[in-house]
């Protein structure tokens, strides 16, 4: 299939017969062992919060809609669930993107910022979701408060950031 502006010469289809077809890259993929720092951390992390969202999601859905009294009592601020239910649905979507726009670009990421880019996307937005059940747990009223809330954004501004500078390097470079 070709799509509108699309030159024939596109390395990534093949002539067959009288159409053209994709070749499917991705049925070349092999699993790597989750106990090897790899890229496919970045999927595995991705589904893992995904998972999570939806579990929020359901949560937030019988607290609110079904008035389930037990639950309201254990998050008692439901609207940070849904906070936080969103910041995970976010960090999914730009993980997969990080992970498919290195895959794209054969951009090596280092394992250290791999690692720090996952701790990240999990750590961000599980403070909304603590929120819910306490909240006045991690006040932003306090020096401590404060440190905690800034440094919950440093691993996923650092990873992403590193990302996305990659990305430009390779594209302006090509």
């Amino acid at each position: 299939m070709m799509f509108a502006g699309q030159a024939q010469t596109n390395q990534h289809y093949t002539k067959k017969s009288t159409t053209m077809e994709a070749t499917n890259l991705y049925l070349q993929y092999t699993p790597a062992s989750l106990s090897e720092i790899s890229l496919s951390w970045l999927l595995v992390t991705a589904a893992g919060v995904m998972l999570f969202s939806l579990f929020e999601a359901w949560l937030a859905t019988l607290i609110i809609y079904g008035k389930v009294s037990f639950l309201r009592k254990i998050f008692r601020v439901p609207h940070n669930l849904i906070r936080s239910h969103v910041d995970y649905l976010i960090m999914t979507v730009l993980l997969c993107v990080s992970y498919f726009l290195c895959l794209h670009l054969a951009i090596e990421i280092p394992k250290w910022l791999i690692v720090t880019l996952c701790f990240g996307v999990i750590y961000n937005p599980f403070g909304f979701f603590i929120k819910a059940i306490n909240p006045d747990a991690g006040s932003a009223e306090t020096v401590f408060g404060r440190v905690m809330v800034c440094l919950s954004f440093v691993p996923t501004t650092v990873g992403f950031g590193y990302v996305m500078v990659a990305v430009l390097a390779k594209l302006l470079n090509a």
